[in-house]
């Protein structure tokens, strides 16, 4: 069995003994830990951005090409459990008004799945087509009398190669597209900041859907009982 397999099995072994909940990060002993944090009404909040490096050693998948990954840790007020919802995030870029929210791991593994190659229906599909010119020497007709006499002529024709594609991908069956997803999308909720509501603290990541980073970074915007905490991210 290899990396990938076992990598899998092992995912989703965990999400059916968890009932498909996630569990998050460990959150940082305290909020000041994070690169940004700030307060209100008794709860902390702290986050900071992944880098590429971070993202590449902390995921099996490739998220740099589609996500802004942020962890986020929440301290509850000691009066009270938190309830967290991921609608109450938005990253938008520094300076503005509008954002967008977090994916769900369901969401964001449909789009990380694995696409089918496509199939070109063409028998002579990877066939490739080459002009050959050459002069073709011998006689030719006098312009003047039609007589033939000693001369060349130029002529043209196409040369056609047809090749085997070697170490070409193998189309990938309806059930093995499935089990990746699985595999995506257990290893991506395993480690989202859970929704859920705690008396203690809470951490994980959130993806979001964007892909370049803008000159003026980012800020994490929480909406707390309708008041918003912005936390800006390098």
């Amino acid at each position: 069995m290899n990396f990938l397999k076992a990598f899998a099995v092992t995912f989703l072994i965990f999400s059916s003994l968890s009932g498909q909940t996630s569990r998050g990060t460990v959150p940082h002993p305290d909020p000041g830990d994070y690169s940004a944090h700030d307060g209100q009404a008794g709860v902390q909040i702290g986050a900071s951005s992944l880098s590429r490096k971070d993202m590449k050693k902390n995921f099996a998948i490739d998220l740099n090409q589609c996500c802004v990954v942020v962890e986020v840790g929440l301290y509850p007020s000691q009066k009270q459990p938190l309830t967290i919802a991921l609608d109450d995030f938005v990253l938008r870029e520094a300076g503005k008004d509008t954002g967008v929210n977090p994916f769900h791991a369901d969401v964001l593994a449909a789009r990380l799945e694995p696409h089918q190659p496509h199939t070109d229906p063409d028998p002579r599909a990877g066939a490739e087509t080459e002009s050959v010119v050459g002069i073709h020497r011998g006689t030719v007709p006098d312009p003047n009398t039609g007589a033939p006499r000693p001369g060349s002529s130029v002529y043209e024709s196409q040369k056609i190669s047809v090749g085997i594609p070697v170490g070409g991908s193998t189309p990938q069956s309806p059930e093995a597209a499935e089990a990746d997803r699985k595999m995506i999308e257990a290893e991506l909720k395993e480690r989202m900041l859970p929704e859920t509501t705690s008396p203690e603290p809470v951490a994980g990541y959130l993806y979001f859907p964007i892909s370049k980073k803008p000159k003026g970074g980012y800020e994490l915007v929480y909406t707390l009982n309708g008041k918003k905490i912005v936390l800006p991210l390098k």
